[in-house]
This record gives structure tokens, C-alpha cells and sequence, in this order.
């Protein structure tokens, strides 16, 4: 009896999560597809990133020590990988899936077919944040915030380290957040506290800083493939776009909420969404450069990704320990 009582709990406080935000929902682009409880506890998440490769949504689950594997075609938890401490960045390659162990100070690498631990190798510094695969080479770059540094690992067993970068600016206030590497240009693109570090990830040379006016934090960005452009997010509650060749301001585009983290895209259908610490999402028309939408999801959300293929928005409900999955109503 008591765990049926449990399990009518745990389906009603579902069901109410589902129905308000489906309520708050109403009048935008975007319907509430599916909310996805996760195993563990909820708290302060960090990372979300999808896999086009596996068809699977990643996501560092820090407040229950485990990174959560989601299958996106059947919306349901397809693995949970425990014993990683604090999980902050995730990328992949075509074998592994790489995290940043904040409080291990260690880089987990993990299969990500098998999810079999492979690997746990010291960051290299102090506080990993995030982490960014070079496509073309394989390289796994590891951001500290802690130490202010980027250091830079083989892509095979057993991950050697290769070279530390010094970042700029040095000292920093915060440190560095999750970088971005984008094969098309071969560069990695790492914002530092209100700057971003342009790195050749063949030298490791810091090759340009590039200054935006940003008072308080530039955060982690995507890249619009179709337009050419950077865009990256801020806490200045503006949004930037940027032309990489030049480095040059293309647009600013405003918003009212309130701080943001992670920035995901969805190039075909020209859009982009800012995880806003407020609860409502951005949605940024990219064409346009303009704010067009808001969804409702929770307070302190601040992680999210896309499928480009069903245009689906996998929004980490961190507090409450959910996913909310969105699609184009």
C-alpha cells in the first residue's frame, strides 16, 4: 500500500507539472510534447547535449552524482550513468562521451553506446567546466574555470594530455565556461568571464580576445551555419551575434528575463533558445535577430538542447528533476 501511495504521488505531482506548463504554453509556437521524470534528485543541473549519432539526449545530473542518457524517439531514460560528482560540460565524438568532473577535478570518459566508465583522467586544472571535441582531429579540449586554463587531451586511450592554454583575460573574475568548437571554421571559441578567446586548435595559440562591451558575462554560444554567425549569450540580457571571419558585432539582440547559461540552435527552422534562469525560454528568430517567443517551463532552468531532426527542445528541469520536451506547435 505504501508504494502504491508512493507511486500516486510521485504520477499526480507529474501530472501537475505537465498540465501547468502545458497551460502556461497556450498561446506560444511551442506545445509541451512530454514531461520525463528522472531517477536521483533534483538541484542545480548543469549540462544538456544531444547526439545525433545515437539519437540520444545527455544531460550532467549533478545534484544525484550521474550523468542521464535520454532516448529521443521514445522520450523515456535509456541509462543512468552513476558516480560522477558534479557533471558539468558534455561533448562527444563518435565513440565516447566526454564530462567535466568539477569536483573530481577529472575529465569521465564514457562509451556512449555500452555507457561503460572508460576513463577518468586528472583535468588538468581545478574546476572542469566545460568540455569541446575537435571534429576533425579528435582532440578533447577541457576548460578550468578555477585555473583559468584550457588543456588540451587525445581523443584515444588513454587520453594523454597534449597542452595547457593559458586563457585571457589573466587573472580572470570567473573564469572560462563551455567553448564552442566549430569544424567548419576550425577554431574554438571559449568565453572568459566578458571576453571570448579565439584558439587554434592546432597550435594552441590564443590567436585574438575579442571585447563586446559585455559589463557582465558572456556565456556559452552556438554556431548558425546556414547565416555564418556566432550566436552567443550574455547576462547583459542581450544576446550577440557575431560574424567569426571578422569578429565583428553583426546584431545585439535585447531580452527581458533574467540569467542565462546555455544557448541551443535549431538552424533549419532558423531559431535559437536561451536557457533563461526566469523560467521563460527565449526563442530568437535568427533571420530576423529578434526575441519572437517565449516558453514557460521553471524557475532556475538554464540547460537545454535540440534535435534538428524533429525540431524537439529538450529543456532540463533541474530543481524539479524532469525534462520537458517541446516541439513547433
Amino acid at each position: 500500500m505504501i508504494n502504491i501511495a508512493l507511486a500516486t504521488r510521485v504520477l499526480a505531482g507529474s501530472l501537475m507539472v505537465l498540465a501547468s506548463i502545458a497551460s502556461a504554453n497556450a498561446q506560444s509556437h511551442y506545445k509541451l510534447v512530454k514531461t520525463i521524470d528522472l531517477p536521483g534528485k533534483g538541484g542545480h543541473g548543469d549540462w544538456v547535449t544531444f547526439d545525433e549519432q545515437t539519437n540520444t539526449v545527455w544531460i550532467g545530473q549533478s545534484p544525484a552524482h550521474n550523468v542521464i542518457v535520454i532516448d529521443a524517439g521514445t522520450l523515456t531514460v535509456k541509462a543512468t550513468i552513476p558516480g560522477v560528482e558534479e557533471a558539468n560540460g558534455i561533448d562527444l565524438d563518435d565513440t565516447y562521451a566526454y564530462v567535466a568532473d568539477a569536483k573530481s577535478n577529472t575529465l569521465v570518459v564514457i562509451d556512449k553506446r555500452t555507457f561503460e566508465k572508460k576513463a577518468a583522467v586528472d583535468s588538468g586544472g581545478k574546476g572542469p567546466d566545460g568540455v569541446s571535441v575537435d571534429r576533425r582531429t579528435g582532440t578533447v579540449f577541457v576548460a578550468n574555470d578555477d585555473s583559468n586554463n584550457e588543456v588540451m587531451f587525445e581523443g584515444k586511450t588513454p587520453f594523454k594530455r597534449v597542452k595547457t592554454i593559458d586563457l585571457k583575460p589573466n587573472p580572470a573574475k570567473h573564469g572560462p565556461d563551455v567553448a564552442l568548437y566549430v569544424r567548419e571554421l576550425d577554431r574554438l571559441y571559449q568565453p572568459v568571464d566578458n571576453m571570448i578567446d579565439v584558439i587554434d586548435p592546432n597550435t594552441g595559440a590564443v590567436e585574438a580576445v575579442w571585447d563586446f562591451g559585455v559589463k557582465s558575462d558572456a556565456k556559452p554560444m552556438v554556431y548558425d551555419s546556414q547565416a555564418k554567425h556566432l550566436v552567443i549569450g550574455t547576462r547583459d540580457q542581450k544576446m550577440l551575434i557575431v560574424d567569426p571571419a571578422t569578429g565583428k558585432l553583426v546584431a545585439s539582440v535585447p531580452f527581458t528575463g533574467g540569467d542565462i547559461d546555455q544557448t541551443a540552435i535549431d538552424v533549419a527552422a532558423r531559431r535559437a533558445f536561451m536557457g533563461d534562469k526566469s523560467g521563460k525560454l527565449e526563442v530568437v528568430d535568427l533571420d530576423n535577430n529578434t526575441v519572437i517567443d517565449h516558453i514557460d517551463t521553471e524557475k532556475k532552468v538554464h540547460t537545454l538542447d535540440v534535435d534538428p531532426k524533429t525540431h524537439r527542445l529538450f529543456v532540463y528541469l533541474n530543481e524539479s528533476n524532469k525534462v520537458a520536451v517541446f516541439e513547433p506547435s
